[in-house]
């Protein structure tokens, strides 16, 4: 074993004895352009490597100064391929008697939960069954089909027409689903087919960036409900969400009356979210990383939807089928996406180890086949965000094992139903405006 090691010091000679350092050294180390991390307590410096981490410099960034070894093997299949990467940024290792994690954790929860990811590894429930997902894919491209048939047979009337609509409503939802499943890398065991098959799917199917979409989501992921480390809950000055209710308040920030926010929310979230947030940031992106590829995908989705819809209805009116199917399918995403999260708690950093930032930060939603369908299975968010990776037909199995992780170290397993789930996504933007509007008239 080597000695204390230095700031500054560089890699890990190979047969050299590793240096030893301290969370008290490490801790420094979480800034811009000088990052480290900790991975099965050895410690890497990612300062330069960070910029061609496949899923962003962010997104790695977030671990600065952190134990990463749960969220490392939460993200990534071929562990043993990734680590060829991380060899060479191998500074040392922590000291004997410095604990895994750093500030106050459970550490017996860390290896509670170690083992059960071992334990659901050897069950093979990381394993997907293609079948399942080939239906999803044909009736997804059925649906596609279906509704230009209603169009082609029926005419463009106002019935066929809406329809059609809400068909392809339908395939726009669920395509967002199978999109996520490849994103997560949950469907083929290579890591490439799922990048390929998101890149049809994300954007043939529905004209947006799989690199876009995994650059934003994986971010939630990593850090969910933190303030600026997740794009989900960073939308303030629009909407304010927990812990920055009472700050805004006491600074006196007014820019909307959110103690209105539950009712505007009505008018600008579910509405405008895919239409025109979605559209401007994914183009946004494609442009300043310049994703080439992925811009020829999305522009293979217009070119099919118009040139299938303006010989019926012109110009105009396959802009307004188009209009109609995003705002549509933006209601879905908010509803379904958001009835896990809002309603949770919402703030700043806390560095709390992989299942309790997991857990404080999801809920689930009671399941049926309907349910389970109409969702993606992401009402077993609290499965699916401590697995990411592991194909969604699987939740239900680990579920009861969670849930007596949860029930062993008094942990919160909530399970809401459905219309309570979605009716607490206004009581929370009501209680976090009550909360602003309080703080801002008395402090």
């Amino acid at each position: 074993m080597g000695g204390v090691g230095e700031p500054g010091r560089g890699p890990a000679q190979p047969g050299a004895p590793l240096p030893t350092f301290r969370w008290e050294q490490i801790r420094p180390h979480n800034l811009p352009g000088d990052k480290w991390l900790v991975i099965e307590r050895r410690v890497y410096d990612i300062s330069r490597w960070a910029q061609r981490h496949p899923g962003g410099s962010r997104l790695i960034g977030h671990h600065g100064a952190e134990d990463a070894t749960d969220a490392f093997h939460a993200f990534h299949q071929d562990l043993s391929f990734v680590r060829k990467f991380l060899q060479p940024l191998l500074i040392g290792e922590l000291a004997p008697e410095e604990p895994s994690q750093d500030g106050p954790q459970n550490a017996q929860l860390v290896e509670d939960f170690r083992a059960l990811r071992q334990a659901v590894k050897d069950m093979k429930l990381f394993e997907a069954k293609p079948a399942f997902f080939a239906l999803l894919l044909g009736h997804i491209l059925a649906m596609e089909v279906l509704a230009w048939l209603t169009i082609y047979l029926l005419g463009p009337g106002w019935v066929p027409s809406t329809v059609a609509a809400l068909i392809l409503v339908i395939s726009q939802a669920q395509s967002w689903y199978l999109q996520h499943d490849l994103g997560h890398t949950s469907v083929f065991r290579k890591s490439q087919w799922n990048h390929v098959a998101q890149q049809f799917v994300m954007g043939q199917l529905k004209g947006f960036s799989a690199h876009w979409w995994n650059f934003r989501h994986f971010r939630h992921h990593a850090k969910p409900n933190i303030f600026h480390k997740d794009p989900d809950v960073t939308v303030a000055p629009v909407f304010l969400l927990g812990e920055l209710s009472i700050e805004y308040g006491k600074k006196k920030r007014r820019y909307l009356p959110y103690n209105r926010q539950h009712l505007y929310f009505f008018l600008i979230g579910p509405p405008l979210l895919v239409l025109v947030n979605f559209e401007v940031e994914n183009l946004a992106y494609v442009l300043m990383y310049m994703r080439w590829t992925d811009l020829l995908w999305a522009a293979s989705f217009y070119a099919r939807f118009f040139l299938s819809y303006i010989p019926f209805y012109g110009v105009p009116g396959a802009l307004l089928l188009f209009v109609a199917v995003r705002v549509l399918e933006s209601h879905w995403f908010v509803w379904i996406t958001q009835m896990n999260h809002i309603p949770k708690e919402i703030g700043h950093e806390k560095h709390r180890d992989w299942a309790s930032s997991q857990l404080a930060a999801t809920c689930n939603v009671e399941h049926s086949l309907f349910i389970d369908w109409f969702s993606g299975h992401l009402n077993f968010q609290i499965e699916h965000h401590l697995f990411p990776t592991m194909p969604r037909h699987n939740y239900h199995r680990v579920a009861p094992l969670v849930k007596a992780l949860c029930t062993k170290h008094g942990l919160s397993y909530e399970v809401k139903p459905f219309l309570t789930a979605l009716v607490d996504i206004i009581r929370s933007l009501k209680k976090s405006g009550d909360i602003w509007l309080e703080a801002y008239l008395h402090q």
